[in-house]
């Protein structure tokens, strides 16, 4: 009757483990050749950055386009954390219009001194789902753009002005990796302000 007894608390015990292992969420992970997947806890992974979509019926300039981004603060790389849409590239020596995890988690605008740009979360969507890119007026002089927090899956507009550039940029979040890195599809779109922009990338 013992060995019953116990046999009965293993089994119930198993089942409520495999139970809860299913229940997890997955694992975010990098493997060495830097593909993004999901770890499950019964050793199984899938892909978990897709492509990103179309955003033509935006008037984008171009395709989304992708690029990763390593958190400022665990890498203390400026270099890889910035980006400018202008140029297309992280770190930019002319410009840097977006800064990852500075310290909070989120991403930063208004770099520079004298820079009004402002950055506005239009919350999960894909790109689809964004049928017209919102005005987001420049900050006034003298003001400062604070922080919104990095969010997957989150749709965010950016409107850079500085001495160089009057440019909107649309970017979502496709994959995120809280204190580590993130890797954003973006494209520049027209100013929906109905004035003509000549940094057009």
């Amino acid at each position: 009757m013992k060995y019953l007894r116990l046999s009965l608390i293993i089994v119930a015990l198993s089942i409520f483990s495999s139970a809860t292992v299913r229940a997890q969420d997955p694992i975010k992970a990098t493997t060495f050749d830097g593909k993004r997947v999901l770890l499950y806890s019964d050793g199984t992974w899938k892909p978990s950055v897709s492509e990103p979509g179309q955003a033509a019926h935006l008037g984008a300039f171009n395709a989304p386009r992708q690029v990763t981004l390593l958190s400022r603060r665990m890498s203390g790389d400026y270099i890889k954390a910035s980006f400018s849409f202008k140029s297309g590239i992280r770190d930019d020596p002319g410009t840097k219009d977006l800064l990852f995890d500075n310290g909070d988690g989120g991403f930063s605008v208004g770099l520079y001194t004298g820079d009004r740009s402002r950055i506005v979360d239009l919350g999960e969507m894909t790109w689809a789902a964004l049928t017209k890119v919102p005005v987001v007026r420049a900050l006034p002089e003298g003001a400062r753009a604070g922080t919104v927090g990095a969010t997957q899956g989150h749709m965010y507009v950016v409107h850079t002005v500085n001495g160089i550039t009057d440019l909107y940029s649309v970017f979502r979040v496709d994959w995120l990796e809280p204190g580590n890195q993130c890797v954003i599809s973006w494209v520049n779109v027209p100013s929906p302000e109905g004035k003509s922009i000549a940094d057009r990338n």
